[in-house]
Parts: structure tokens; C-alpha cells; sequence
């Protein structure tokens, strides 16, 4: 028998069964208020889109987008603009970070290793997947193909078995805006060049075929390309030049030699100075002095002269005030690419 006033074990399951019950039950209720008011306000959003849209707002709203998608759209609305994405294989995303902020110059460092061709700044930071051909050739072929599509309106063919020729209206490059508009290449050599060199000319095969987008030399002069390549680090100038009848790549010379006479437009479309070296350091608070201003007026001056195309590296990048102050002058003094750790900031320039 039970004690007096003790409960059955029962009566109390049951109690905490109906206690989960209502709570089941207004967990119900809620879900299904949510959904009418949900409902209700479908609906009458519907009664006020009707009553007050405009025939041209409907025709916008229900417009089939596979009428509108605009077919080179990759890099529609970006403006190029002359900055070099230095070290660019740092950012997230290699090469596309870059070309979203309108650069048009970008670098990679390149280490040789049985035939490959691994990025990144020094040997720990090497790895497998992060290759030239995989975060360069490979995406810059892949924009310059969505560019240039084949249709019946770029290569009109009189026949059904007759081969693509140039398309109508030439080869467009990356920028949708200005497809006349090149992308620099720099690859920079970190490892010894004589071994670095014919690797790095075999990579480039899938910008030449089978559609040449690059930049090359004819044996009498340039014809510019939607891609232009400059080696640079320790490429070897005399291996680069050998070829004197046709050549895809140009040597990045030093900007503070030039009046030595070896570089020409031929060799050399961009050449570049190391700015701490070459124009020396910045005082933060003082700026660049009268000294320094002449330097770089003469550089680029006798680059521009030569039909040779100017840029520093190793520019400050801290303080921000003195970073801003030698890009300032830079551009004033009609520098033609604008090395860039911050291509955010640098994208904002009054250009």
C-alpha cells in the first residue's frame, strides 16, 4: 500500500505528458500564426505591387534574364587603371583580386623545381596546388576566352567546314570597357635563370595556342598583344634576346641604366628602378626632397624618350601619409605603373 498523500508514479508521468502537450500545442499555434501572417503579407504585397507598378517596372521584374545576360560581362564596370599589383600572389585570390580593382599589371614570383613552376615569395612558402600555370596562365586564358566568344557575329564563316579566322574587329583583352587595353605579366625569376627561362617560355604556351593572346616581337617590331610579358629577377637579358627574329617576352632592364643603350622597345617595354636604392628613403614629415624629385623626373624622362614605359618598386608603404606622397609624386611626374601593396587604397586615387 502507499503511504498516505503519496502520488501514483503514474499520475505523475501523466501530468508531465499533458505538460509537453501544450507546449507541443502552442509551438503549433506559433508556427501556424507565422505562416498566415507570412502569407497574408505575400499577398498583400502582391495587391500593392499590381496597383502600383508601372507596365516598364513588370517588364523589368519578369524579364527573362537568359535575354539579358551580357555575354563579356567578366569585367563590366571596372576601369584599368595603371597600378601594378605587387607580390599579387598574397592576396586571396591571385590574379582576380587584382584585375577586380582595375589593375593591369601583375607580378608573380616563380621557382623552378623539375619542371614546374611553384609561387611564392620565398621556398616556406611554396606548395603543390599554387603553381604559375594554375593562378596565372591558367585564368588569365580562361577571362581572355569569355571575351572572345565564337559566334556567328565574331567569325562569320562562309562555309560549315571552314576554320575561324581573326574575329571581326580584332582580339579583345580582359578589360570589357577598354578591350584594347593589355594586361602586364611580371614573372620574376627566383631561381637561376639560364634553368628558369625555357620553363617559363613552355608555360606560356596556352596564351599562344590556339589563340595567341601575347604580346610579341617580330623580328622587326612589336605588335601588342591582350597579354605582355616582362621577366624580370634574375630572367638573363643576353638568353632573352638571342632569339632576334620572334619573341613573345621582353626583359624588365633597369630603369637607372638605361642610357647604357642595350634596351629598346624591341627587348624592353617596361623598365623599373628600385626606389630606396635608386631615389633613396623618405622622411615621414618631410617628404620627397628636391634631390630625389629630380631623380625620378630624369628617370622617367629618359625612359619616355627611349619609347620605354617606366615603374618603381620598393616604394614606402608605411606611414601611410609618406606612402601617399610618393605615389603622389609619382604620378605627377608621369610614372607609368604605380607599384601597389594596397590595391584598395591605390583603386581610390584621384586617377
Amino acid at each position: 500500500m502507499l503511504a498516505a498523500g503519496t502520488v501514483p508514479p503514474i499520475e505523475g508521468a501523466v501530468g508531465r505528458y499533458n505538460c509537453l502537450g501544450r507546449l507541443i500545442g502552442s509551438f503549433s499555434f506559433f508556427v501556424l500564426f507565422v505562416l498566415c501572417v507570412t502569407q497574408l503579407f505575400s499577398i498583400a504585397t502582391t495587391i500593392v505591387r499590381v496597383i502600383y507598378t508601372t507596365n516598364l517596372q513588370t517588364l523589368l521584374l519578369n524579364f527573362p534574364l537568359s535575354k539579358s545576360v551580357y555575354p563579356t560581362s567578366r569585367t563590366r564596370d571596372i576601369l584599368p587603371k595603371p597600378i601594378h599589383s605587387h607580390n599579387d600572389y598574397w592576396r586571396r585570390v591571385p590574379a582576380y583580386t587584382a584585375i577586380s580593382y582595375g589593375c593591369i599589371s601583375i607580378e608573380a614570383d616563380v621557382w623552378e623545381y623539375s619542371g614546374e613552376l611553384f609561387i611564392g615569395h620565398d621556398v616556406a612558402s611554396l606548395t603543390r596546388n599554387r603553381t604559375f600555370r594554375s593562378l596565372y596562365v591558367d585564368p588569365l586564358r580562361e577571362m581572355l576566352d569569355s571575351q572572345n566568344p565564337d559566334t556567328e557575329f565574331t567569325h562569320p564563316r562562309k562555309g560549315d567546314d571552314e576554320e575561324p579566322g581573326e574575329p571581326v574587329g580584332g582580339r579583345n583583352g580582359i578589360w570589357d570597357v577598354d578591350p584594347g587595353q593589355t594586361t602586364h605579366l611580371f614573372v620574376d625569376f627566383k631561381t637561376p635563370g639560364h634553368n628558369t627561362l625555357p620553363v617559363v617560355i613552355a608555360h606560356l604556351e596556352a596564351l599562344r595556342t590556339p589563340v595567341n593572346y601575347l604580346t610579341y616581337f617580330n623580328g622587326t617590331h612589336v605588335v601588342r598583344g591582350q597579354i605582355t610579358v616582362h621577366l624580370t629577377g634574375d630572367a638573363p637579358f643576353d638568353s632573352i634576346v638571342a632569339n632576334s627574329t620572334y619573341r613573345d617576352y621582353f626583359y624588365d632592364a633597369p630603369l637607372r641604366d638605361l642610357s647604357n643603350g642595350r634596351y629598346t622597345p624591341n627587348n624592353t617595354i617596361v623598365a623599373s628602378g628600385q626606389f630606396g636604392r635608386d631615389v633613396g628613403s623618405v622622411i615621414w614629415g618631410r617628404g620627397m626632397t628636391k634631390e630625389q624629385k629630380h631623380i625620378v623626373r630624369a628617370q622617367i624622362a629618359e625612359a619616355h624618350k627611349r619609347g620605354i614605359m617606366a615603374r618603381y618598386w620598393d616604394t614606402p608603404g608605411w606611414p601611410i601619409s609618406v606612402r601617399n606622397a610618393v605615389w603622389g609624386v609619382l604620378m605627377q611626374e608621369g610614372v607609368d605603373l604605380l607599384n601597389a601593396d594596397d590595391l584598395k587604397a591605390a583603386s581610390y586615387l584621384d586617377w
